[in-house]
Protein backbone atom coordinates (compact mmCIF):
# COMPACT_ATOMS: atom_id res chain seq x y z
CA UNK A 1 0.00 0.00 0.00
CA UNK A 2 1.42 3.39 -0.96
CA UNK A 3 1.78 6.31 1.41
CA UNK A 4 0.07 9.65 0.65
CA UNK A 5 2.31 12.33 -0.85
CA UNK A 6 1.46 14.74 1.96
CA UNK A 7 -0.50 14.64 5.16
CA UNK A 8 -3.28 17.02 6.11
CA UNK A 9 -4.00 18.28 9.57
CA UNK A 10 -6.51 16.05 11.41
CA UNK A 11 -9.07 18.86 11.61
CA UNK A 12 -8.90 19.88 7.91
CA UNK A 13 -11.57 18.76 5.47
CA UNK A 14 -11.57 18.57 1.68
CA UNK A 15 -14.39 20.48 0.02
CA UNK A 16 -15.72 20.24 -3.50
CA UNK A 17 -16.00 23.48 -5.41
CA UNK A 18 -18.06 24.32 -8.45
CA UNK A 19 -16.48 26.08 -11.41
CA UNK A 20 -18.52 27.81 -14.11
CA UNK A 21 -18.29 26.28 -17.58
CA UNK A 22 -16.42 28.29 -20.16
CA UNK A 23 -18.35 29.18 -23.28
CA UNK A 24 -16.06 29.68 -26.29
CA UNK A 25 -18.68 31.74 -28.09
CA UNK A 26 -18.66 34.38 -25.34
CA UNK A 27 -14.98 35.28 -25.87
CA UNK A 28 -14.55 38.94 -26.75
CA UNK A 29 -11.73 41.29 -27.56
CA UNK A 30 -8.76 40.96 -29.89
CA UNK A 31 -7.07 37.64 -30.60
CA UNK A 32 -4.11 36.82 -28.38
CA UNK A 33 -1.59 37.11 -31.22
CA UNK A 34 -3.38 39.59 -33.49
CA UNK A 35 -1.18 42.57 -32.66
CA UNK A 36 1.86 40.71 -31.37
CA UNK A 37 2.36 37.93 -33.90
CA UNK A 38 5.90 39.20 -34.42
CA UNK A 39 6.72 38.23 -30.83
CA UNK A 40 7.00 34.60 -31.98
CA UNK A 41 9.36 35.27 -34.89
CA UNK A 42 12.43 34.37 -32.81
CA UNK A 43 11.07 31.06 -31.49
CA UNK A 44 13.24 28.16 -32.71
CA UNK A 45 11.51 25.15 -34.27
CA UNK A 46 12.67 21.90 -35.82
CA UNK A 47 11.69 21.57 -39.47
CA UNK A 48 12.34 18.31 -41.32
CA UNK A 49 11.90 17.24 -44.91
CA UNK A 50 10.71 13.65 -45.25
CA UNK A 51 11.49 11.99 -48.57
CA UNK A 52 9.76 8.72 -47.66
CA UNK A 53 9.80 5.71 -45.40
CA UNK A 54 10.92 2.09 -45.51
CA UNK A 55 9.13 -0.75 -43.77
CA UNK A 56 11.31 -3.81 -43.21
CA UNK A 57 11.98 -6.49 -40.66
CA UNK A 58 14.72 -6.28 -38.06
CA UNK A 59 16.41 -9.20 -39.81
CA UNK A 60 16.45 -7.29 -43.12
CA UNK A 61 17.93 -4.25 -41.37
CA UNK A 62 20.60 -6.36 -39.69
CA UNK A 63 21.51 -7.86 -43.08
CA UNK A 64 22.21 -4.45 -44.64
CA UNK A 65 25.79 -3.67 -45.58
CA UNK A 66 27.60 -0.47 -46.57
CA UNK A 67 26.54 -0.46 -50.26
CA UNK A 68 22.97 -1.66 -49.58
CA UNK A 69 20.06 0.41 -50.92
CA UNK A 70 16.73 1.04 -49.21
CA UNK A 71 13.81 1.39 -51.62
CA UNK A 72 11.49 3.98 -50.06
CA UNK A 73 7.73 4.11 -50.45
CA UNK A 74 7.61 7.09 -52.85
CA UNK A 75 8.16 7.52 -56.55
CA UNK A 76 10.83 9.88 -57.92
CA UNK A 77 8.26 12.51 -58.90
CA UNK A 78 6.28 12.33 -55.61
CA UNK A 79 6.33 15.39 -53.37
CA UNK A 80 8.32 15.42 -50.12
CA UNK A 81 6.71 16.31 -46.79
CA UNK A 82 7.78 19.39 -44.82
CA UNK A 83 7.24 18.50 -41.16
CA UNK A 84 7.25 20.64 -38.00
CA UNK A 85 6.97 18.87 -34.65
CA UNK A 86 5.53 15.76 -36.27
CA UNK A 87 2.89 17.56 -38.36
CA UNK A 88 3.04 17.93 -42.13
CA UNK A 89 2.75 21.67 -42.83
CA UNK A 90 3.61 21.63 -46.54
CA UNK A 91 4.67 19.50 -49.49
CA UNK A 92 7.15 20.26 -52.22
CA UNK A 93 9.75 19.17 -54.77
CA UNK A 94 13.39 18.49 -54.01
CA UNK A 95 15.68 20.93 -55.82
CA UNK A 96 19.40 21.70 -55.77
CA UNK A 97 20.52 25.15 -54.58
CA UNK A 98 24.27 25.92 -54.66
CA UNK A 99 25.29 22.27 -54.06
CA UNK A 100 22.67 21.86 -51.30
CA UNK A 101 19.29 20.19 -51.33
CA UNK A 102 16.33 22.52 -51.12
CA UNK A 103 12.54 22.23 -51.26
CA UNK A 104 10.30 24.21 -53.61
CA UNK A 105 6.93 24.38 -51.85
CA UNK A 106 3.99 23.25 -53.97
CA UNK A 107 1.29 22.87 -51.29
CA UNK A 108 0.84 24.55 -47.91
CA UNK A 109 -1.48 22.98 -45.33
CA UNK A 110 -4.50 24.91 -44.17
CA UNK A 111 -4.14 25.97 -40.53
CA UNK A 112 -6.93 24.75 -38.32
CA UNK A 113 -8.05 27.15 -35.60
CA UNK A 114 -8.69 25.62 -32.22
Amino acid sequence: MSQPLHKTAPDSQAQLISLPELNAASAAGPAVLAAGAGLLNGVKISLSVVVGAVHCTLGELQGMKEASVFKIDRHVDSPVDVVVNGSVIARGQLVVVDDYFGVRLTEIAQLVSA
